[in-house]
């Protein structure tokens, strides 16, 4: 985790559903004559099996994503160098495409509080995240996808790192970040598209705004942070003016 100066509030945003929709290998699994489309999607329905725990443990760093491809047994039959599939899910994760309003909307936030992806994710995305921070690229160009919007956020919880999910334990998910931070959950707000994830952080003494992208108008977005981060500075100036 990068050691950033607190501004003194942070906003956690989900990543799938929020900020993105895109799935993994999307350069296989939206192209029907893809040779390894029908097979991946096979596989990936066998992953996300809710009979199965293999999803959980992918998302919380049990399972790698290379163990996880070996699981689903995808037959390449010559055609394919063995890792094609490890390095196209890194690609395809660098590629998904973004939710641009609401990122501009995160981006001039930037000013007032520090933004934060907190995802339950893989190994996966949270390398194709720290990859694109690390190269820092800025081109001229309209930003549309991961590694063109991941130097905009200040940093990243992966839950693959975390070694849990954010409804499961949220103190653990959340708190190693907070604490190194100099901050408490009464500094952040959470957005999410699970009600289960905003209840979580609630019971914590967060504020979240459940918002699934899609489903919800952006100005509904950008009307509650402006609440939020607008009633953080009168708490604080009220404190600041009170007599000593």
């Amino acid at each position: 985790m990068n050691q950033a100066p607190l501004l003194g509030r942070v906003i956690f945003s989900d990543w799938h559903g929020v900020l993105s929709r895109d799935p993994f290998w999307t350069s296989i699994r939206l192209s029907a004559t893809h040779p390894l489309h029908a097979q991946l999607e096979a596989g990936m329905a066998g992953v996300f099996d809710p009979a199965r725990n293999t999803a959980n443990e992918w998302m919380k760093g049990l399972l790698s994503s290379e163990q996880v491809i070996a699981e689903m047994g995808i037959q390449l039959n010559g055609r394919f160098h063995d890792d094609f599939l490890a390095r196209r899910l890194d690609v395809d994760c660098a590629r998904m495409k973004v939710n641009v309003e609401l990122f501009e909307v995160l981006r001039r936030t930037r000013a007032e509080a520090i933004v934060v992806i907190a995802t339950d994710n893989m190994d996966c995305f949270a390398r194709a995240f720290e990859t694109a921070r690390r190269k820092r690229r800025r081109r001229k160009v309209e930003r549309q996808t991961l590694a063109d919007w991941a130097v905009i956020c200040d940093d990243i919880i992966c839950s693959s790192q975390a070694g849990t999910l954010k409804s499961e334990d949220p103190l653990a998910f959340f708190g190693p970040w907070l604490a190194a931070h100099a901050a408490d959950f009464a500094d952040a707000l959470l957005i999410d598209d699970r009600a289960d994830n905003c209840a979580a952080f609630a019971s914590q003494g967060g504020n979240a705004i459940q918002w699934k992208m899609g489903a919800n108008d952006i100005s509904e977005i950008t009307s509650q942070l402006r609440q939020w981060l607008d009633q953080d500075q009168h708490v604080a100036a009220t404190i600041a003016a009170a007599p000593g």
